[in-house]
């Protein structure tokens, strides 16, 4: 009977640690953009952004986001700019910059690229950019 205590036991506390690793959500420190996807987005960056706005900035903006999620960085961004002309691009185009944005902050790439449509945004968390 102790056995069978224990082992139910085991496995319960097994579950409640695989639902709490799962539940941690993921952060722009995890690759959440690919290489491809930032190269195409730094030729818009320089022609739409970078008048007004360098890795500086977005390292402050980043900062003083910690813990959004990336999607409401993401829908700033689209309604709001170009200053000019906000939402004229398209929203892969958006995507394409902000991963640019990551990557001149100094975030990682990884395997798949930006969705804001398919959500990933939004179950990604925004964290400061190392010194």
């Amino acid at each position: 009977m102790n056995r069978i205590k224990l082992t139910l036991m085991s496995a319960a506390v097994s579950a409640v640690v695989a639902c709490s690793a799962a539940a941690q959500p993921k952060t722009i420190e995890d690759g959440v953009y690919t290489v491809e996807q930032a190269e195409a987005g730094q030729p818009l960056f320089e022609q739409r952004c970078s008048a007004c706005h360098n890795a500086d900035f977005y390292r402050g903006t980043l900062s003083n986001r910690n813990n959004q999620p990336l999607a409401y960085l993401f829908e700033e961004i689209l309604v709001t700019m170009p200053a000019d002309m906000p939402g004229s691009l398209m929203d892969a185009e958006y995507e394409s910059i902000l991963a640019h944005i990551l990557q001149i902050t100094g975030f990682p790439a990884g395997d798949a690229p930006l969705d804001y449509a398919g959500g990933t945004m939004h179950t990604v968390n925004i964290v400061p950019p190392k010194d």
